[in-house]
């Protein structure tokens, strides 16, 4: 499917160029750059805005070719055709959906691992490291999870860090890459008491912890409860089919 969304690129670019289509879809406030510069980063934002578009219109392109070729195949069935092309209008939304449920996720592995990354630094910190080291050695040791948003955030942080970037200008742009109200909260309990430093900087660090603990349990929870109503239909189902495979031969021996 990717390989054939290649092939109609090119017509769905100019498509999308000629009408404007990221424009409005801007103005009915979407958010595609937004979305987009939140999982691929500011820099790779507004191309992964426009790929997303032209890959809805090829998507809908392509339904609506099978859509028609439904048609033609069912002797001109307009009953399927009603069916189908509002199919093909409706593929976009899915699409959009599942962008939605990308975020999700990650704003959710943030947060599971924000509170483990905030105990290393508040460790570090209580015994004589200073913020940015301890930063920087933190994101060091996350080098190994290449699938970790808040790695990889981490990382540029430290690189900014190490080059002498300006210590404010760094964690604002960090809380601005996550996306995150818990990081958020991060950036500014540290750029508000690490001047301060000593006894101050350490309860506040140990306090903003415990929070994010009890936010990750939370969000534990909910994930797990999330878990068990997608297993009711499952459940449901095996239970109908064991019913019926022993309810059968009693009702077979009652005829």
């Amino acid at each position: 499917m990717n390989r054939l969304f290649d092939i109609l690129a090119p017509l769905s670019d100019k498509i999308a160029e000629k009408t404007g289509l990221l424009a409005r879809l801007e103005n009915a406030g979407l958010n595609l750059r937004a979305k987009m510069a939140m999982l691929y980063g500011a820099a790779r934002g507004q191309a992964a805005a426009k790929r997303f578009v032209a890959d809805a219109l090829s998507a809908t392109i392509v339904s609506l070719v099978l859509a028609v070729a439904l048609f033609a195949a069912s002797g001109g069935d307009l009953g399927l055709l009603s069916v189908s092309v509002p199919t093909a209008g409706f593929v976009p939304v899915v699409m959009y959906k599942r962008l939605d449920r990308q975020i999700e996720r990650r704003r959710r592995s943030i947060v599971l691992e924000l509170p483990e990354f905030l105990n290393k630094v508040t460790l570090l910190v209580n015994a004589g490291e200073t913020v940015q080291n301890a930063i920087i050695r933190c994101a060091a040791s996350s080098a190994d999870k290449p699938n970790s948003p808040l790695a990889a955030e981490l990382f540029v942080l430290s690189h900014q860090l190490r080059h002498n970037a300006p210590f404010h200008q760094a964690m604002e742009q960090f809380s601005r890459r996550c996306g995150v109200q818990e990081v958020s909260f991060f950036t500014t309990t540290v750029l508000m008491n690490y001047r301060r430093g000593g006894d101050v900087f350490v309860i506040a660090l140990k306090s903003l912890c415990r929070d994010m603990w009890e936010r990750r349990k939370a969000m534990t929870k909910t994930i797990g409860e999330e878990a068990s109503s997608k297993l009711i239909f499952p459940m449901l189902f095996i239970f109908l089919t064991v019913m019926t495979i022993v309810a059968a031969p009693a009702v077979m021996m009652l005829e």
